[in-house]
């Protein structure tokens, strides 16, 4: 009896090290988060700004969920990149077997991997990528960024009121100046403005001369500008300054006066009217937190910019559906508590939209100023919690 009771016993415990062993390694698993961004090529602000905003976030929320370790595996696509956006996809869904993907600058390349996120079923955060269309192109696409449209549609909705009736917009010539340039003159128009006429640049423009003389020949009482952002951004406000500031003709633009940017572009940016989902000197706390720790861990020249709040709300996702859900959690059951979802952001207060899953946003309307030694964006209107215009103007069939 004796031995029998012995026999069971060590059959019990064995079975017990066997459980003890699966539940420990369930209650301690590694959750893969697939970050494929651009960190290199003219670009690699992008890749660098979202690591900062990871490890800013990981500081102040820590590395793990429950026990279990959130681990950022970092893509590098190199730019506007589709093949190579797909392919990282590809590597990361199959070989790292990634719960969540995230990242993506560029419209493009997160439509390169639409299909093949919804066909693997992995949730996925868009960083950036700012064109309208964006998350209708899979059920599994959820995003913390802005649209285009989002943002130039409350400025041009103030500026008719506002002693501005008559604009000229110059945009880059590719699908997110497209985009505003479409919004711009649609919302002006229906609130009044005259549009004297509409500027596409190319791309590789580096002279920006010719065509700010043709702004002046017009006349307008403001120019809408719309700009890929670097060196091009910086030249186009240079012009706008020398050529027609001088005969009072306002300059308004998006994100093309971020913080980050201003000392690039220097006094010339003063007075530039800037209509962004992102205040950067919000006394908001969680704004307040961000910048101290990037300054803290980066240095003093450390700027939170989009990429940074965009990719600090995307954490806030990733960190909320292991928290609720566990380390492995069903696709859908993800998107699910997504939608809907209200985060409070380093930018104040936003939304997932239950129906569409795009961000909702407060816009900030703001002019550049001088503040002591620098250059900073002052906020004169909140136009609260905005929904993507895009969508509603474009229905789905």
């Amino acid at each position: 009896m004796h031995h029998w009771i012995q026999k069971a016993l060590s059959t019990l415990l064995a079975v017990g090290a066997v459980w003890g062993t699966t539940l420990g390694s369930a209650s301690a698993e590694t959750v893969k988060v697939g970050v494929i961004q651009t960190f290199s090529g003219p670009f690699a602000r992008w890749g660098e700004q979202t690591k900062q905003a990871i490890e800013v976030f990981q500081k102040q929320r820590g590395k793990a969920v429950k026990g279990h370790e959130i681990q950022i595996v970092y893509r590098d696509d190199g730019g506007p990149d589709p093949a190579r956006a797909r392919q990282l996809a590809e590597e990361l869904v199959l070989k790292e077997k990634v719960q969540f993907l995230a990242g993506f600058a560029f419209t493009p390349n997160a439509l390169a991997v639409a299909d093949l996120v919804t066909e693997a079923k992995v949730p996925t955060v868009i960083w950036n990528a700012a064109t309208g269309v964006v998350t209708r192109k899979s059920p599994y696409f959820v995003r913390t960024s802005f649209t285009l449209p989002q943002d130039t549609a409350p400025v041009a909705e103030w500026a008719p009121k506002n002693g501005i009736k008559t604009v000229v917009t110059l945009v880059t010539d590719y699908a997110p100046g497209l985009d505003a340039e479409a919004a711009f003159i649609k919302v002006f128009k229906e609130n009044g403005g005259n549009v004297a006429e509409s500027i596409r640049v190319p791309l590789p423009t580096t002279d920006f001369a010719p065509f700010f003389e043709r702004v002046l020949a017009k006349k307008p009482d403001a120019l809408f500008m719309f700009g890929p952002g670097g060196p091009s951004s910086v030249g186009m406000i240079n012009t706008w300054a020398s050529r027609l500031k001088p005969a009072k003709i306002a300059l308004i633009v998006t994100t093309e006066t971020q913080e980050i940017d201003l000392p690039k572009i220097g006094p010339a940016a003063i007075d530039a009217i800037g209509s962004s989902h992102y205040p950067e000197t919000s006394d908001n706390p969680l704004n307040l937190a961000l910048r101290k720790d990037l300054e803290g861990l980066f240095g003093k020249q450390a700027t939170p910019d989009i990429a940074t709040v965009a990719t600090f709300d995307g954490m806030q996702l990733i960190y909320r559906a292991v928290e609720q859900l566990g380390p492995r959690p069903k696709a859908e059951a993800v998107i699910e508590l997504w939608r809907g979802a209200k985060l409070d952001s380093p930018r104040g207060p936003i939304q997932i939209d239950p129906k569409t899953r795009d961000v909702v946003q407060n816009v900030y309307l703001r002019r550049v100023a001088q503040k002591g030694d620098r250059l900073i964006n002052v906020s004169f209107k909140t136009v609260p919690m905005v929904k993507d215009p895009w969508k509603e103007w474009n229905p789905e069939k």
